[in-house]
C-alpha cells in the first residue's frame, strides 16, 4: 500500500527499451496500489468497544474538491492542519490496518473516520496541551504513494497497536498517489522541507512540549534527513528535544545518508533503523538505481555495515529480515504482528520513559537480543 522505493519504471524508461524490467516491477508492486476508495467521511458514532484515535495532521498539499479527500496530491504553498478522530473497530488484529471497504464504511469491523476539524496553530496546540501525556510527540512522515485518507488511517493504526504514550502527529507531504508518480513524489518530498522543518522548529521551541520522535516510512525517510539535515547546518545543531529519529524501510542512496547523518554531528538523536535484506521494492528500487543499496534493504550482520554500526554510537539497527509480511516486504514496520509486538515492549518501559533522555531508541536496545553491536534480528 504505501510500498515506496519501487517503481522508477514509467514512461521514460519504456523508451530506453527496459518494459520486461518494469512489468517485473509493476507485478511486484500490484497489490501496494495507493488505496483510493477509503474516505474521510465521518461515521455517527464509534461502535462499543472499539479505540477512538485522537491525532493531528499538518500538511502541505492543497486541499480537495472529492468529498471526504479532505487534501488532494497537489502542492501547496501553505502548511494547514486537522485534528481528526478515528475509530479502531472492536475486532481489530495486531498489525492489520483493516481498510474502509468505500464511502461508508462499517465502523464495526473496519477503521473509521469519527470527527474532522480545520485547526489554525493554536487550536492544534491546546488539543496537544490538553492530552495529558508529558509533552511527548510522535511526528510521522508517510512515505511515496499514499493518500491523505490512507496516511491518516495508518497512522491511526501505529498508534493503535503501538500504545505509544505521546501524541500523534502526521506530517503529510504531496504525494500524488499514484504508482507512476515517483519523480513527481520525490520533488513534492524536496519542495516540503522548509515547511516541515518550521513544525519541527515550533514544536521544539514549545514549553510544554519534552520531546519528540520522528518515524518516517520509506520516501518519508528522505524528507526527513534532508530537513534535519538543513536544520542542523542553519543552526549549527538539532533541537536537543528531538530524541528519536525512527527510519523504516529507508529509501535512501546509502552513500547520501551518509552524508546527511555526517551533517547532524556528533549531538544528533537516538537514530533507528528498521531494516529487511528481503524488502522487494527496495530490492527494486536498487536495480533501477543503478546498483547503489538501498539503506533500509541492508544486511546488518555483513561488513561493512557491521563495522560501521559498531563504530557509531547511538544507533540501533532492527533486522525484521525473514518476518511474514505483504508481498514487497515493504510495510513490515506497521504490518507485521512481530514488530508490533516487539514496538509495544520497547514502548512499555515507563522507568527509562523517565529517564533524562527517555529515548525510544534506547528503550528498543534494552529490549532487544543484541548481536553486540544493537542489532536485533526479530526472526529468531
Amino acid at each position: 500500500m504505501f510500498a515506496d522505493g519501487l517503481a522508477k519504471c514509467w514512461t521514460a524508461v519504456f523508451a530506453r527499451a527496459r518494459a520486461p524490467l518494469c512489468a517485473a516491477g509493476f507485478a511486484l508492486l500490484a497489490g501496494c496500489l495507493s488505496n483510493s476508495e477509503p474516505l474521510l467521511i465521518p461515521v455517527d458514532q464509534a461502535p462499543e468497544g472499539g479505540q477512538v484515535v485522537d491525532l493531528l495532521a499538518i500538511t502541505t498539499r492543497a486541499p480537495s474538491d472529492v468529498a471526504g479527500q479532505i487534501y488532494s496530491g497537489e502542492r501547496s504553498r501553505e502548511v494547514s492542519s486537522h485534528l481528526i478522530q478515528v475509530s479502531v473497530p472492536p475486532n481489530h488484529e495486531l498489525g492489520r490496518l483493516e481498510w474502509p471497504s468505500g464511502s461508508q464504511p462499517d465502523a464495526e469491523n473496519e477503521f473509521a473516520a469519527l470527527t474532522l476539524q480545520p485547526a489554525v496553530p493554536e487550536e492544534a496546540w491546546s488539543w496537544f496541551d490538553a492530552r495529558g501525556n508529558e509533552g511527548r510527540l510522535l511526528i510521522f512522515v508517510h512515505g511515496y504513494n499514499v493518500s491523505f485518507p490512507e496516511a491518516v488511517y495508518r497512522l491511526a493504526q501505529i498508534t493503535a497497536d503501538v500504545t505509544v504514550d505521546a501524541a500523534p502527529v502526521l506530517f503529510s507531504w504531496p504525494s500524488n498517489g499514484d504508482l507512476l508518480g515517483y519523480y513527481y513524489d520525490k520533488e513534492s518530498a524536496t519542495a516540503a522541507r522548509d515547511a516541515f522543518e518550521r513544525v519541527l522548529t515550533e514544536a521544539a521551541a514549545r514549553d510544554g512540549v519534552t520531546q519528540i520522535t520522528l518515524l518516517a516510512h520509506s520516501m518519508g525517510s528522505w524528507i526527513t534527513m534532508e530537513t534535519l539535515r538543513q536544520m542542523a547546518i542553519r543552526r549549527g545543531d538539532l533541537p536537543a528535544k528531538i530524541t528519536d529519529v525512527i527510519l523504516a524501510a529507508p529509501d535512501l542512496d546509502i552513500h547520501v545518508f551518509e552524508h546527511q547523518f555526517e551533517s547532524l554531528g556528533e549531538a544528533r538523536p537516538h537514530f533507528t533503523f528498521l531494516v529487511s535484506s528481503d524488502d522487494r521494492a527496495l530490492g527494486l528500487s536498487k536495480v533501477l538505481a543503478g546498483g547503489v543499496q538501498r539503506l533500509g534493504a541492508m544486511d546488518p550482520s555483513q561488513e561493512p555495515y557491521r563495522s560501521r554500526i559498531e563504530a557509531t554510537p547511538g544507533v540501533t539497527v532492527v533486522d525484521l529480515s525473514g518476518i511474514e509480511a505483504d508481498g514487497t516486504r515493504h510495510n513490515k514496520f506497521a504490518e507485521s504482528e512481530e514488530m508490533m509486538t516487539f514496538a509495544r515492549r520497547a514502548m512499555g518501559d515507563q522507568q527509562n520513559r523517565a529517564t533524562a533522555r527517555g529515548s525510544i531508541g534506547a528503550q528498543a536496545g534494552a529490549v532487544i537480543v543484541a548481536l553486540g553491536l544493537g542489532v536485533a534480528d526479530l526472526s529468531e
